[in-house]
């Protein structure tokens, strides 16, 4: 039994609709099976009341039926009382015939659950026929039918049909053919014949049966004729052949001993031992060529060769073994290794691949090389990438290290300029946003405190858009387009777009459009998973705790340091660890005291702004007489005012220490 797939219920549904009566597609499966199989019509689902099989287009021809106690059946078809209690209703046909081609319905209680149609597959019949044969056609099915004939080269070709036991046919088959219900014969069969004859139901277009007929042509001379001459030949030849056949027999015995001598001792032996018996094999095979010891030469050279090739490509193998572990073993060498020794890992799997090029082993080869040259460029790259990570406190002399190595891993694989490159670039951004972050000179941290004052203003925007209007968030939006564009020349750059692109999630997330960070998820499960636990980690940081941080940090750095540990294709997570990087610089920023001092100045300009305006409305009453503003508005202007001259005293004398302690150092 075959399973129901959506494409076959289409293509019965586009069968019913035209020949029979109108079935929804997806409620049709079609379920084929071979003439007189048994065949099992599938419903699963819980029937507590009456169950019935029957016909789809007449619910009066019942198949079946079962309720809570038993199930009744008619000849030929069969159910389980057992299954249909645990929910499988399905039902079985015995030996299916083209009689029980229909589609059924399984009903339970006047609801169906489901419609299957029975389709009787093709039976295809090779017909091997002598001159002069007659060949008889079954036409067995109920529906009318055509006879269908097809030769090589030509088109098919109606040449009868079958309606109600009439039969018609084509004026150059009707003398040859007649029907005997239910054979149709067609007579005097020759080899232009020859071809295939199908057996087509017209009225559910199915072909029923298909005849591959081969016609021998008719032999000119008579069988007897010919044993009569041979039998004579034999006869005559029979004194002087028996002491031939002896003799060739005793020499041909010679030698085949000699062969499988050399053969046995090639076995144990080197290639040039081989070498020297399959000469040996194939003089013995030339020199019986055209004997009637050909075909017993010829079995006893195929085995001894089948022998000499099996121990040639042992040789080769182990040969080949040895030399991939010497290969391996200088590719071991090369990852902690000098110049020299990648030099020379490279130069041996080179020399691997072009001895194997154009042999068996070459698509092998290939496959080991390239694996091995990608393991020297992905612990190269793992190196460097440690070193990177490690650089990530930001002094100069670790920056500069990591700098050099990254240099020199230009130059030794220059042959992965576009992968090396890619991933050289990259890092030197990465190396320069540290210098940014922790540098001590005095033109990187005034840039770094530039950076983070407009970072915390722009996450201001962002927090003010949450539950507010449109307008806030395109404010915000407009305001990441411009931090994207003031730094876009920066060697930097790269770390800047995915802090906006941070931000810009969590503005879809406030108005409600769906984020498509998930697809930053790659890989197989397992790096999915690690995704995932890292996700979790940085999760956890969001409170600002340094422990925290530097727990999701390590997570990150373990999980970009995986990709180079697998030498088939690298599998791209920087983006994702940038992003999750990019969420830490976040939450390390949002709950450092440059915060604090943005919150304070924040809410100081909104106190100042406060003020001003009332101010102008007290101007504007005293020269226009209009309103001014009421004693209680007066009142919180002049605590406002009272405020922000004691937040300017703090900041005074705070910059105040700051100068003495700068001069106490100097």
């Amino acid at each position: 039994m075959q399973f129901c797939r959506l494409h076959h219920c289409v293509l019965v549904f586009l069968i019913l609709t035209f020949t029979t009566a109108p079935v929804s597609a997806l409620d049709v499966c079609p379920t084929r099976v071979k003439l007189h199989q048994s065949v099992t019509l599938s419903c699963k689902h819980q029937c507590s009341g009456l169950l019935q099989w029957a016909l789809y287009n007449n619910r009066d021809v019942v198949q079946t039926r079962c309720d809570q106690t038993s199930c009744r059946s008619e000849k030929g078809f069969s159910i389980s009382h057992d299954q249909y209690l645990k929910g499988d209703l399905s039902l079985t046909i015995t030996a299916a015939d083209y009689s029980q081609r229909n589609v059924y319905a399984c009903e339970c209680e006047d609801s169906d659950f489901s419609y299957v149609r029975l389709i009787i597959e093709t039976v295809f019949s090779p017909v091997q026929m002598k001159f002069g044969e007659d060949l008889k056609l079954h036409v067995s099915v109920p529906e009318p039918v055509e006879v269908i004939y097809k030769s090589s080269g030509s088109a098919d070709e109606v040449i009868c049909s079958v309606n109600n036991r009439s039969l018609q046919c084509k004026d150059k088959y009707r003398d040859r053919t007649s029907l005997t219900y239910p054979e149709l014969t067609l007579r005097h069969m020759e080899p232009r014949d020859s071809g295939s004859y199908t057996i087509r139901d017209t009225k559910n277009e199915e072909d029923i049966q298909i005849y591959a007929v081969s016609v021998e042509e008719k032999s000119g001379f008579p069988v007897w004729g010919i044993v009569l001459i041979v039998l004579s030949l034999l006869c005559c030849c029979v004194g002087v052949g028996i002491y031939l056949l002896w003799r060739k027999e005793a020499i041909l015995k010679r030698r085949l001993g000699q062969v499988d001598q050399l053969v046995q001792q090639a076995v144990g032996g080197t290639e040039e031992n081989i070498d020297e018996a399959e000469m040996s094999v194939d003089q013995l095979k030339q020199q019986y060529i055209n004997t009637e010891y050909s075909d017993k030469v010829k079995l006893f050279c195929n085995e001894k060769r089948k022998q000499l090739q099996q121990h040639r490509e042992r040789l080769r193998r182990e040969e080949l073994e040895r030399r991939q572990q010497h290969v391996e073993q200088l590719v071991q060498q090369a990852e902690e290794g000098t110049k020299e020794n990648i030099r020379e890992a490279k130069e041996s799997l080179d020399q691997l691949k072009q001895q194997y090029e154009n042999t068996e082993y070459s698509d092998k080869v290939s496959v080991f090389c390239r694996a091995k040259r990608k393991q020297l460029v992905n612990r190269r790259l793992l190196q460097v990438e440690q070193l990177v990570q490690q650089a990530e406190e930001g002094k100069e002399e670790n920056i500069r290290e990591v700098e050099q190595q990254i240099k020199r891993l230009e130059q030794q694989y220059s042959e992965y300029s576009v992968r090396v490159s890619s991933f050289c670039s990259a890092r030197r951004r990465q190396l320069n946003w540290y210098r940014v972050q922790h540098s001590n000179d005095e033109r990187l941290m005034n840039e770094g405190k530039k950076l983070n004052s407009r970072l915390l203003y722009v996450n201001q925007l962002v927090q003010q858009a949450e539950g507010g209007t449109q307008q806030n968030i395109r404010e915000a939006e407009k305001e990441l387009d411009q931090l994207e564009q003031q730094y876009k020349n920066k060697d930097y750059s790269e770390q800047i777009k995915f802090l906006c692109r941070v931000k810009r999630i969590e503005l879809k997330q406030y108005s409600g459009q769906p984020s498509n960070e998930q697809h930053l998820m790659c890989g197989d499960g397992e790096l999915q998973r690690q995704q995932q636990q890292v996700e979790q980690f940085v999760q956890q940081a969001k409170d600002g705790k340094i422990e925290n941080i530097r727990e999701a940090k390590v997570e990150i750095d373990h999980l970009e340091q995986m990709q180079y540990l697998n030498t088939e294709d690298v599998v791209p997570v920087t983006p994702f660890s940038m992003l999750k990087r990019a969420e830490l610089y976040w939450y390390r920023l949002l709950n450092s005291d440059e915060e604090q001092i943005m919150t304070e100045k924040t809410e100081m300009k909104k106190k100042l702004e406060k003020v001003m305006d009332g101010l102008q409305k007290l101007r504007d009453g005293a020269e226009r007489k209009q309103k001014i503003p009421t004693s209680t508005e007066v009142n919180e202007m002049q605590e406002d005012l009272m405020e922000i001259e004691k937040w300017c005293g703090e900041m005074k004398k705070e910059i105040n220490d700051l100068i003495e302690h700068r001069g106490g150092a100097v």
